[in-house]
């Protein structure tokens, strides 16, 4: 494990890019927990979220009474 210059621990190194994208103050840690799961766990919760946002436009689409992606087009 690193350390930056912080004092604050980095996970593992994966390569130079991964480095500066942590100097640069990205926060690696979801895509460090989510390469720590198999394929199959990954495309389960890519249903999941994608099942969300379905959801989520289905609920606007009944609120505002059109898709905001075609906005012209009322039900």
């Amino acid at each position: 494990m690193q350390v930056s210059n912080r004092g604050a621990p980095q996970g593992p190194c994966y390569g130079k890019a991964w480095q500066a994208a942590i100097d640069f103050g990205i926060d690696v840690s979801q895509i460090e927990y989510l390469l720590t799961l198999t394929p199959t766990e990954r495309l389960q919760r890519h249903e999941q979220a994608l099942g969300l946002v379905r959801a989520m436009r289905e609920a606007g689409r009944r609120y505002y009474g059109f898709d905001p992606r075609h906005p012209g087009t009322a039900e």
